[in-house]
């Protein structure tokens, strides 16, 4: 446990366990580090396991700046370069998958022998066309407006939405508790950039080994999201999760972790 400084207003909180090639998990938005905790036991064995958080998220510094996809994925840069990374495998859960696909874009694939998309389509927005996306204009104003008026209650109904079955108590408890640590003007400001993005032209940028997960239940994105990423991104494999919504590893975490040791030990 430790906090590695990218510069004098931002620190990130991250975890480094284990030895040998580095695999970096990273989380969605407004969640934390702290949802890889399935993962952490079971890679560390094999792998130099690594988690943080996204700036203004988790324990890392709430700074008021920087909350884009594009930032993320330099802070992401930065934080391979200062740990002398090398080979990496990135597993991109929710917005972290745009984070990748973003770093990918910006730095190319030189340094990086393979990724995981977890859960979600390379766009949020429903685009005229395109039917794989979550909100239109008025739902994310929606969502916008209920994390600055109501964080507490929207982020209470939204964790439910994130599983196939209601979580237990004890788990919707700790996830909320993640959730409140991002303040209410990064949150709406983050949801907001996410969900601009597109990375559906971009795809075919992703030429090294890539594993792509999806939840059956389609609360957020269906199995045919994953299909069209699949299509796009050269020598890829699609899995879809029969049990899951969309936090497969929380949900099935032994197929979770399986799957993605079998893929990483056979083309990373």
């Amino acid at each position: 446990m430790a906090f590695l400084e990218l510069d004098s207003q931002t620190k990130l909180y991250y975890e480094d366990e284990g030895k040998g090639q580095p695999i970096i998990f990273i989380h969605g938005v407004m969640m934390s580090s702290r949802f890889f905790h399935y993962q952490i036991p079971y890679f560390k064995e094999k792998y130099r396991t690594i988690t943080f958080d996204l700036r203004g998220h988790g324990r890392s510094s709430k700074v008021q700046h920087g909350h884009t996809v594009a930032q993320y994925a330099k802070d992401l840069k930065n934080f391979i370069e200062k740990l002398e990374l090398t080979n990496v495998i990135l597993v991109g859960w929710s917005m972290g998958a745009f984070v990748v696909w973003d770093y990918v874009n910006q730095f190319g694939t030189d340094n990086i022998k393979g990724v995981t998309v977890v859960d979600q389509s390379p766009s949020d927005y429903l685009w005229e066309g395109w039917k794989f996306g979550a909100f239109d204009f008025e739902a994310i104003k929606g969502v916008m407006q209920s994390i600055q008026e109501d964080q507490l209650g929207f982020n209470s109904e939204f964790i439910y939405g994130m599983f196939k079955e209601s979580p237990d108590p004890e788990v919707h408890e700790w996830i909320l508790e993640e959730m409140m640590k991002v303040p209410a003007s990064i949150a709406s400001t983050i949801v907001f950039n996410q969900t601009a993005v597109d990375f559906r032209e971009s795809l075919s940028n992703v030429d090294i080994p890539a594993l792509i997960c999806f939840g059956r239940d389609d609360k957020f994105f269906p199995v045919a999201a994953g299909e069209y990423i699949q299509e796009r991104t050269p020598g890829s494999k699609l899995v879809p999760f029969e049990e899951s919504s969309h936090c497969l590893f929380l949900e099935e975490p032994d197929k979770f972790n399986q799957e993605l040791d079998d893929f990483f030990q056979r083309r990373c």
